[in-house]
């Protein structure tokens, strides 16, 4: 009766999905209460109508082997264990003790309630009017059959000795049948409505289901091709980093992690907030290093106009700059070239006129003021010279004359030469390491010279006293711009400042006070004649190395 309680209050989906396995444990429990019922009552309180014991135990029994047999029948139990088999079998199992422990005047009578209820949930229509119809047979039997002596009464009480079929017996026999109807009825009509309601529950979460697998398969789609985008955007040279409008990082590039680490004790270091904080319109230029970055901002709006941050893109432009300081040296010295070339006819023959008249005055006049004015006028005639020289070296096309050289040995060669004007300046030069395999470069031997010798000699004039340079040569095999010999000139002076290394082979451009500002830019034009180039280090009070670098041309290269 126990079972008949608990499976009255499963819902009716558990027990059209798994029937008999859940109501099998189920009545497992019931044969235990029953047995405890049957305990108490009987030997413990003596409750029990005399000569009843044997049959009820054994009614506890059958439904001991049914229930054995559905739980461990397996396959073949199904059908013998189905919802309206087992609501069958306790419906006649109820009637059997209701009249082995009292008749109608058992208070269990209406527990046929439960079985009812149970029917209306569990079986269709059909089979809950079945139940119903049976539920009142049994009652109808139990009272018919004891009232004109067909069952024998089992009494629980001895008021209720002589019990006979009379209007109180039928009252309650029809009232408990009315009742039985009409739990039924609404049973069956609430169960209706909750299986409809099931129903559309249950398109729901389908609906449900299906919009989550559209969106998980959204999602994976869109990481898709946010992973893309991320992949793409890190490829990209330019440093790329999007900022909210309270200058939170949102999104940045590998490169511009690079640019700007994140820090954990602020805002990203470096420029990022003066470039956020600039106009749209002007790209702000800075530095990191030796690097030269040009980085610009633009809004991003959302389509109603609401501005959602900043989209910052950083690009590196030392090649940029280098090439446009070339492309400045390279026109001020067309300029320079066609000045020489229009004024160096006018000027020169002049000037060597004044030159070599001054020379033969001074060899013939004594020691006195007109002899010092006149050596001014020579020194200075010889300046002019020098500086018109220069010009025309700079105007005249360097078309090297091309054949093996040994940049080693040609280092030596300038070692040496310059040796006396090292010593009178207390410097030490040297070609750097002793090492005879010979660096071989096609080149012009006279015009290299030359703009070595430049080098060579405004290190030495940059050197203090009992300072080092060194003029080596070498080879860097493992370069990707093909330029691969390097003529070193290496000093120990005072080093060269940031500003002035940009000006550095501008004409007439000199930090010497004596200078004419001509040296470096021929070195240069010696250089690039030879499709090579002059790269600078300095550091301010660590000294200035010059690398001549010089492709690894053939022979017939530059003919």
């Amino acid at each position: 009766m126990l079972d008949v309680v608990m499976r009255a209050e499963l819902p009716a989906e558990a027990a059209s999905q798994s029937p008999f396995p859940r109501l099998a444990r189920l009545r497992w429990v019931a044969l235990a209460g029953i047995t405890l019922t049957l305990t108490v009552a009987g030997p413990v309180l003596g409750r029990l109508p005399s000569g009843t014991a044997p049959w009820l135990w054994a009614v506890t029994g059958a439904l001991a082997v049914y229930n054995a047999a559905i739980t461990w029948g397996g396959a073949g139990a199904s059908r013998l264990g189905s919802p309206g088999a087992q609501i069958t079998l306790d419906c006649v199992a109820l009637a059997s003790l209701v009249h082995l422990a009292g008749g109608l005047e058992n208070p269990f009578l209406a527990l046929f309630t439960l079985h009812v209820v149970n029917a209306s949930v569990v079986l269709s229509g059909r089979g809950a009017r079945r139940v119903l119809a049976l539920a009142i047979g049994l009652i109808t039997v139990i009272a018919v059959g004891e009232g004109r002596g067909l069952l024998p009464h089992h009494c629980v009480s001895p008021r209720a000795a002589s019990h006979a079929l009379d209007l109180d017996a039928l009252a309650k026999v029809g009232g408990l049948a009315l009742t039985l109807l009409i739990l039924s009825s609404f049973t069956r009509f609430l169960t209706a409505r909750l299986r409809k309601g099931r129903g559309a529950l249950l398109a729901t979460v389908t609906e449900l289901h299906g919009e989550k697998d559209a969106l998980a398969r959204a999602r994976a789609d869109v990481e898709t091709e946010r992973s893309r985008l991320q992949a793409v955007v890190d490829c990209m040279q330019d440093a790329v980093t999007f900022v909210d409008p309270g200058g939170a990082v949102l999104f940045r590039n590998q490169r511009a992690l690079a640019l700007w680490p994140q820090r954990e004790d602020g805002p990203p270091a470096g420029s990022l907030e003066e470039v956020a904080r600039g106009a749209a319109s002007a790209p702000v230029t800075f530095e990191r290093g030796a690097r030269v970055f040009e980085a610009a901002r633009s809004p991003v709006e959302s389509a109603e106009g609401e501005t959602l941050g900043l989209v910052i893109v950083a690009r590196d432009i030392t090649e940029r700059r280098a090439i446009e300081r070339r492309m400045m040296q390279d026109e001020q010295m067309s300029v320079v070239g066609r000045l020489a070339a229009s004024v160096a006819h006018e000027i020169n023959n002049p000037i060597g006129v004044i030159s070599l008249y001054s020379e033969h005055a001074l060899a013939k006049l004594p020691t006195g003021p007109v002899r010092e004015h006149l050596e001014t006028i020579h020194r200075n005639a010889e300046a002019c010279g020098r500086i018109v020289g220069g010009l025309l070296d700079l105007a005249r096309p360097h078309r090297p004359e091309r054949r093996a050289v040994n940049l080693r040995r040609l280092c030596r060669e300038i070692v040496d030469s310059l040796r006396p004007l090292a010593e009178r300046a207390g410097v030490r030069i040297s070609p750097g390491e002793d090492d005879d395999e010979p660096v071989l470069a096609h080149a012009d031997p006279g015009l290299l010279r030359q703009a070595v010798l430049n080098l060579a000699v405004n290190a030495v004039e940059a050197t203090g006293a009992d300072g080092d340079v060194v003029v080596r040569a070498y080879s860097t095999p493992d370069r990707a711009d093909g330029l691969r010999h390097v003529i070193e000139v290496r000093d120990g002076g005072p080093g060269i400042a940031r500003a002035e290394l940009e000006r550095l082979f501008q004409p007439f451009f000199t930090t010497k006070q004596a200078g004419t500002g001509l040296g470096l830019s021929i070195a240069d034009s010696v250089v690039k004649g030879h499709h090579g180039r002059i790269d600078v280090e300095s550091e301010l009070d660590r000294g200035t190395v010059f690398r001549v670098l010089l492709p690894e041309l053939s022979p017939e290269v530059g003919r």
